[in-house]
């Protein structure tokens, strides 16, 4: 069995990570497993990971994301490799994986990991073309109801199944190893560790976390927080940091490959984003039994539920007052970090 994954980029996200847990899938199974993305990104992370993993890592050539040149390539290497199976990630691959799983006979499964606006808000000819290709693909895959929801008036329903990401439980460290990593962030190590997961982009509000965090300082001055993740917005990010004087109580780590570390050594896990599918950074902060403030957007509130906290967008003051209140009782912050992992 040969299966290709067809994803945007190999950069930093949820969707790309999850090609690590494909490419374990994969190699348990002794399936073939090819990853391709549409960019290249320089240093981009999971490439030499997927390598070790035993998987095939390329690039689709081309410089325009969408092209008929592109699409033809892709479908002669279908035919050329005898892949079985075509599962595409992410908005042009979607598209592109489909004109090409047409053209060459392969099958194609699309998974749609986020909402954006409607998608019959769109450019005419992105909707139609994104309308046409995930209508032509032989199953589609949401991570999340709300996902679903959003596609629902354009797509086929006996082409959708709702299947929410995979997640890898998250190991506790041992007390030293928690107290030396508390330490080597914060220097105290007894300092309440809030900290969020994602790519620095516009969508996950982390200016709207950032002036959170501001007034949550002035109620709770030990509080740290720890931002991971790399894109472009760090520069903007870096500083509102010192706008708001918070060097020595913020901090912008950049992409990490120690993520699930970084959780075990926390307290509180934060998001603020704008929208979301089934994020896969609160799946892992769960995993590892930390209690979620999170803004209650796309497929957040099926996932937290009961087990956390949701806020409304764009609502930093709301925010703030949330985690006060937890930071405040710790017996609610051990119930939900339990509720959390169960």
């Amino acid at each position: 069995m040969h299966i290709l994954q067809l994803i945007d980029t190999l950069s930093w996200g949820g969707a790309e990570k999850l090609q690590l847990t494909f490419a374990r899938e994969a190699r348990a199974r002794g399936f073939r497993l090819t990853v391709m993305g549409l960019k290249y990104i320089a240093d981009a992370p999971y490439p030499p990971m997927l390598t070790a993993l035993g998987a095939e890592v390329n690039i689709l050539p081309g410089k325009r994301l969408l092209n008929i040149g592109r699409i033809m390539l892709l479908a002669r290497y279908l035919r050329r490799e005898q892949v079985d199976i075509l599962h595409t990630h992410l908005a042009y691959a979607n598209i592109i994986g489909a004109l090409a799983g047409v053209l060459a006979g392969v099958p194609v499964v699309a998974t749609l990991h986020s909402i954006g606006t409607d998608p019959r808000h769109y450019h005419p000819l992105r909707y139609r073309l994104e309308k046409w290709a995930l209508s032509h693909a032989n199953r589609l895959i949401f991570v999340a109801d709300a996902v679903a929801e959003a596609y629902a008036a354009i797509l086929p329903e006996t082409k959708m199944r709702v299947i929410p990401n995979p997640v890898e439980p998250v190991a506790d460290l041992s007390p030293p190893e928690r107290i030396a990593l508390r330490s080597e962030l914060m220097g105290d190590p007894t300092r309440p560790l809030l900290i969020s997961v994602g790519r620095l982009s516009p969508p996950k509000g982390y200016h709207d976390l950032l002036q959170a965090f501001a007034a949550l300082h002035q109620k709770i001055p030990a509080a740290y927080l720890i931002v991971v993740g790399g894109g472009t917005l760090y520069d903007q990010l870096s500083e509102q940091v010192a706008a708001l004087k918070l060097e020595k109580h913020a901090q912008l780590l950049g992409a990490r490959t120690d993520v699930p570390r970084l959780l075990a050594a926390s307290d509180i896990y934060v998001s603020a984003s704008h929208r979301e599918g089934l994020p896969l950074a609160i799946l892992e902060a769960m995993s590892a039994g930390l209690p979620v403030v999170a803004t209650g957007v796309g497929g957040v509130p099926e996932l937290v539920g009961g087990r956390g906290i949701l806020i409304p967008p764009r609502r930093p003051e709301a925010f703030a007052a949330a985690l006060v209140s937890l930071l405040n009782d710790p017996a609610q912050q051990r119930s939900l970090g339990t509720a959390a992992r169960a």
